[in-house]
């Protein structure tokens, strides 16, 4: 592997001091974000201006705490959204709040920088021998996973409150919505 970032590095150089490479125009409007790549300004700007559309999103679907009715969960407008850590959890800690004798929050474990990592066990009746485990935000910017895996979370709740059969009658289920929560 030395021998190839070697022969890169003097591939590099040598077309640098033949003149084939201009290091401004490779880098000109070239910004390093927090993630350490490389933007072109465009692209930077298609970043602000996701986050800005889902600024809007958050403040005109804000109030949904105070509007959580069992049986209702996926008509919420906390899914209408993109949410942010800190909003994920106060949802679905007002859903184990509400259905205290179905969710519970377990922490399971911690990052490597100190941060619990939650998990909800949803389970109707007396525990199961058999679980199932979701999972999502394992890896950053994968949003809609926890937005998938927090609806289905609230789509069972539903269809338990209105008596339809689930999964929650067979299994206990296990939903982690953020595992990687240091980002």
């Amino acid at each position: 592997m030395k021998t190839i970032a070697i022969l890169a590095l003097a591939s590099s150089a040598a077309a640098f001091a033949a003149g084939d490479i201009n290091l401004n125009e490779t880098t000109t409007g070239l910004l390093r974000g927090p993630d350490r790549k490389l933007r072109t300004n465009a692209q930077v700007q298609g970043i602000q201006d996701d986050a800005d559309v889902n600024r809007k999103c958050h403040t005109t679907n804000d109030g949904y705490l105070q509007t959580l009715k069992a049986g209702e969960y996926t008509a919420s407008k906390f899914h209408n959204c993109f949410r942010t850590s800190d909003q994920i959890f106060d949802y679905v800690d007002a859903l184990v709040a509400q259905n205290p004798t179905l969710l519970t929050k377990e922490k399971i474990s911690c990052t490597v920088r100190g941060k619990a990592i939650y998990a909800y066990k949803l389970t109707s009746g007396a525990s199961k021998p058999r679980s199932l485990y979701f999972q999502s935000l394992l890896h950053a910017r994968e949003w809609i996973a926890g937005s998938s895996n927090l609806f289905t979370l609230s789509s069972i709740l539903d269809d338990i409150a209105n008596k339809k059969p689930t999964a929650a009658d067979t299994f206990n289920l296990y939903f982690v919505p953020i595992v990687n929560i240091d980002g």
